[in-house]
């Protein structure tokens, strides 16, 4: 079978009852990737286990590498799963997450079509309780690829730019699980942020759109699974926020990235509209919570950025309950 000069990378933890579906769907390509990298990151259930064992049982055209070590959170392992790949490109999959069979094939001839290009990502859907939606995860948010995409001559593909900026930032629609990565413009740019448990692939896309443009399918070539451990439900709202907040101060202060005052603009109103929703969150969990949060927000952003966040309804919100609330 033909292969592709790309390495795999999946960080997992605790993933015992999906990573095999991962890797299985890898091994379902039309065209076979050059290596798979995959981190155990200090996982505490059978996921190490499991993965030897389908190691050992399965028969493969393309090596499979495993690496356990103590838990570090999804940056960092996968930091050290793209310093281990040799390939021309990189490509993500979180452990959860499964790849159609026409995943590398499509995303390969995407970077191909356009040979300047630093990225290439497609369109997903999400699977729920086994069942895969209909809806495309970008037309799930509002477009955001079709919109500012540009269409690459005789082609399906679409050219992604810089210009789509105030809209990355606003939370990130493309998925680590449908992208493909230029290793040498990574080892350009930098990896992964370790200081963020989460948003840290955003802030890490923004770097590397700033070198170069990314190319669009508009094809659904991942699944994404959904389930209670996901890092983005509800539970973790205030959390991920927080994250959103330090990943968007890290932008707006990054030099490097050299925004201008249009992009700056953006910046700082998408940093007011997330402190607003953030004390939302933190009054619903009561005044302790508001008052913890107000403190981040200071320390963050500075005594007049966390007044200007007070508002009498968040705290009213605090002592009643939220139906009580106009």
């Amino acid at each position: 079978m033909q292969s592709c000069d790309v390495s795999v990378v999946i960080p997992a933890y605790n993933a015992e009852a999906f990573i095999v579906d991962a890797l299985e769907s890898i091994f379902r390509q039309t065209v076979l990737p050059k290596e798979i990298i995959v981190i155990n990151d200090g996982s505490v259930d059978k996921t190490e286990q499991v993965i030897q064992d389908w190691i050992s049982s399965s028969s493969r055209s393309c090596p499979v590498h495993l690496t356990t070590r103590v838990n570090s959170g999804a940056p960092a392992t996968r930091n050290v799963g793209v310093k281990q790949t040799t390939g021309k490109w990189i490509a993500f999959l979180d452990a959860d997450d499964i790849w159609e069979s026409l995943h590398l094939e499509l995303l390969i001839a995407a970077v191909n079509c356009m040979p300047t290009a630093v990225a290439a990502y497609g369109a997903g859907r999400l699977m729920v309780d086994g069942a895969v939606q209909e809806l495309l995860y970008d037309d799930f948010w509002d477009n955001p690829s079709k919109k500012y995409g540009k269409e690459i001559k005789n082609t399906k593909f679409l050219k992604i730019d810089f210009e789509i900026f105030p809209r990355l930032i606003k939370g990130n629609f493309i998925k680590p699980s449908s992208l493909i990565v230029s290793k040498s413009f990574t080892q350009n740019v930098g990896l992964f942020n370790e200081a963020l448990r989460s948003a840290e692939d955003r802030e890490f896309l923004v770097r590397l759109m700033r070198m170069g443009d990314f190319i669009y399918v508009p094809i659904a070539i991942t699944r994404y699974r959904w389930h209670d451990d996901n890092l983005s439900q509800t539970k973790h709202a205030r959390k991920n926020i927080e994250n959103g907040l330090r990943c968007l101060k890290l932008i707006r202060d990054n030099q490097t990235l050299k925004l201008n005052s249009n992009e700056m603009t953006a910046c700082n109103d998408e940093i007011i509209r997330t402190i607003n929703e953030y004390m939302y969150v933190c009054s619903n969990e009561g005044w302790r919570t508001y008052r913890s949060g107000f403190d981040f927000i200071q320390s963050f952003f500075g005594l007049g950025i966390g007044v200007k966040a007070l508002t009498i309804k968040h705290v009213a919100r605090c002592f009643m309950p939220f139906s009580a609330v106009i």
